[in-house]
């Protein structure tokens, strides 16, 4: 209960600051904004505003590491905090931190909802989506793309997930036995499903197998 109440407590400042950012934003006082962020991560993160964007995703997921797990529910919170953050360097016409930003903020948002994250605390299907519409035209990172993967799998988008196997294969050194296997294992699980389970995905059966085949010749 204890805890419910300091997420609810820290969402309530958040959504408050990020109506203020926003504003900021439309006047174009990104500066403003970014010191209004960099307060917030301070106060609930122990956190800069330079250290968010510094620190890659895997070291930032360490930071919330627990003894039995991740603590989910800040990791979404950060990732709400980088998305933000991609949205005023875009206003600032820095479009290559923006991405960036942005493409830690889809890290975070899927690693958490992989790993016990809340639908009801911060919508993260909502922000998943918005961050790939934004992210279209660019190549995320084999280990964005292994969590693309398996979010996509997990929500029952098989040819999406397949999709996202290979770019993460693509983006993987030249024949990676690691990412070679992931793809395996991928079509290992697909393959207990049912046809009609399949097809619900985007899958049929044939063209499954066709994909397990063309990897076995890898």
């Amino acid at each position: 209960m204890l805890r419910k109440d300091y997420l609810t407590r820290m969402i309530e400042e958040m959504t408050e600051a990020v109506g203020a950012m926003l504003g900021l934003r439309r006047e174009q006082k990104n500066e403003q904004a970014l010191e209004k962020l960099d307060g917030l991560l301070k106060r609930n993160f122990r956190m800069s505003e330079q250290m968010l964007r510094s620190l890659p995703p895997e070291e930032l997921i360490q930071l919330f590491r627990q003894r039995e797990g991740v603590d989910a529910e800040s990791l979404q919170l950060v990732a709400r905090m980088l998305q933000e953050n991609g949205e005023i360097r875009e206003n600032m016409g820095d479009e290559q931190e923006a991405a960036a930003s942005r493409i830690k903020a889809l890290h975070l948002y899927m690693y958490a909802a992989l790993n016990g994250g809340s639908r009801e605390l911060v919508d993260y299907p909502t922000r998943i989506t918005e961050l790939s519409a934004l992210l279209e035209r660019y190549r995320l990172p084999a280990d964005a793309e292994r969590l693309v993967m398996l979010y996509e799998e997990r929500e029952g988008r098989y040819v999406q997930a397949e999709d996202a196997m290979y770019r993460m294969l693509n983006a993987s050194p030249e024949n990676d036995p690691n990412a070679l296997e992931e793809g395996r294992m991928f079509y290992a699980r697909l393959s207990g499903l049912e046809a009609d389970i399949l097809q619900a995905g985007g899958l049929t059966r044939e063209e499954l197998e066709e994909g397990i085949e063309a990897l076995q010749d890898e």
